[in-house]
């Protein structure tokens, strides 16, 4: 369960679409049967856990990790009811301990005791190593256009799938692509300028290490992945630990209000994204 190449696991999946017949999952906590869409492309509505020999779970949010595997909602109710006995169900034995990386971010491992908080924090941190890998796989195929020309340019060509803004980009609001990428429920809000730049440049598509307010992502299977990642973690962190949710840079607007049913951010909370509402971590 080694999750030190987690990053880069993501990355060289996101670039591979999914084919074939959906899988079927339990989610651990309600019980509800879902179908899994193969490839990591396709928004997966449940977060993969795996199950380890000394009753010890790990995140897998990539879903390709060997070992055996549960899955859960990443709801705070399947979260809990998880934790308190379906898991232990599913490896037919107690399951007490949670796998995370270390806090120093160098790919080591720890063991902490697992409970509904810890776990939403674990799959809040493994969203974002998902999302980080989403940004660079579509950088990387040259499907993302950086900055605020180049979004417009997407949007009027209509291939702006997903417009991702920055939470410290208040400006962006103005835009009138990300206007109707709120409307249509196309934009999202996540990272910092710096963090989303520094995906970007680290995939050869940006010349801006310095940070991008806004990119718009080409790929219709990268975007929809991108928003479903988003609304993920939004649902959990609820549960997490302001603190400790996120890693350094990571920083995805936290209220559930902050976006509309469709998965995009208001207008109004875009707007004052970049004004002191910066997330905890």
């Amino acid at each position: 369960m080694q999750l030190a190449n987690e990053r880069e696991r993501t990355t060289a999946r996101a670039e591979v679409p999914g084919s074939g017949t959906p899988r079927v999952r339990t989610c651990v906590g309600c019980g509800e049967r879902v179908e899994i869409p193969r490839g990591v492309s396709t928004p997966a509505p449940l977060v993969r856990l795996v199950l380890g020999p000394g009753g010890e779970v790990a995140v897998d949010a990539a879903g390709g990790s060997f070992g055996r595997g549960a899955h859960v909602h990443p709801r705070p109710g399947c979260l809990e009811k998880a934790v308190q006995r379906g898991l232990a169900r599913a490896a037919k034995a107690k399951v007490s301990l949670l796998r995370v990386e270390e806090p120093t971010g160098e790919g080591g491992e720890g063991l902490v005791p697992l409970d509904a908080a810890s776990l939403a924090q674990a799959i809040v941190r493994a969203i974002d190593r998902r999302i980080y890998g989403l940004i660079v796989a579509a950088a990387r195929a040259h499907r993302l256009a950086p900055g605020s020309d180049a979004v417009k340019g997407a949007d009027e060509r209509g291939e702006a799938h997903a417009v991702l803004v920055a939470v410290d980009a208040a400006a962006a609001a103005e835009l009138s692509a990300v206007r109707r990428a709120i409307a249509d429920g196309r934009a999202i809000s996540w990272g910092t300028k710096q963090t989303i730049g520094l995906l970007c440049s680290a995939a050869g598509s940006a010349k801006r290490a310095e940070g991008l307010g806004v990119v718009a992502i080409t790929d219709t299977r990268i975007a929809g992945a991108l928003q479903e990642a988003v609304r993920m973690a939004l649902a959990v962190t609820t549960l997490a630990s302001p603190r400790r949710a996120h890693p350094a840079g990571a920083e995805p607007v936290r209220k559930r209000h902050d976006f509309n049913e469709s998965g995009g951010a208001s207008a109004e909370e875009v707007a004052r994204s970049g004004q002191g509402r910066r997330a905890d971590g």
